[in-house]
């Protein structure tokens, strides 16, 4: 048995598992800030501004979608988009918006159906179906957007081998 091809075995692993929750907590923070870009877009619209409750939902919503694409792409995506043309970009961000379109109908319903039906607070109608829709985005966005092909890391870069040393100590000490 060859011990040195388990321990690499284990160390990309551990890697591929690092580099996925380190992912998903960004991919958490960007989707908050997300949040409030939509909320507040919401207020200017529906409260500062008179808009109907529909479109300052639907158009709020699309602000935080711009933010958030162009915030994963950079920071929680970086690594993998950062090889990409121009073009590669626009089709991200083309289906990107488009998994967000039909989370933004979602939204809209969940909205309307919260205020109109059970008379629940439009701001809180709104960010249960923020809530709501955050998983939709992820889990699509996830695998047709952002998801690597590799399966195997062979040579780790600096940087992630001291991300993994720090994390692998972590796992010692518990």
């Amino acid at each position: 048995m060859n011990y040195d091809l388990q321990i690499n075995d284990r160390t990309n692993r551990l890697y591929l598992t690092w580099l996925f929750m380190s992912r998903l907590i960004r991919f958490a923070i960007v989707g908050l800030s997300g949040v409030f870009v939509d909320l507040g877009g919401f207020y200017v619209l529906h409260t500062l501004l008179g808009w109907l409750l529909t479109p300052s939902a639907i158009l709020s919503t699309e602000i935080a979608i711009i933010n958030n694409f162009l915030w994963n792409d950079v920071w929680t995506f970086g690594d993998v988009s950062v090889q990409q043309q121009l073009v590669q970009r626009l089709q991200r961000f083309f289906k990107f918006n488009l998994i967000c379109f039909f989370g933004l109908i979602f939204n809209a319903l969940i909205v309307n159906w919260l205020f109109y039906r059970f008379r629940v607070n439009e701001y809180l109608a709104k960010l249960v179906a923020i809530l709501c829709v955050t998983f939709w985005n992820f889990s699509l966005n996830w695998k047709v957007n952002w998801q690597t092909k590799e399966t195997k890391v062979d040579v780790l870069r600096d940087g992630d081998k001291a991300n993994l040393s720090i994390f692998m100590l972590m796992i010692q000490w518990i």
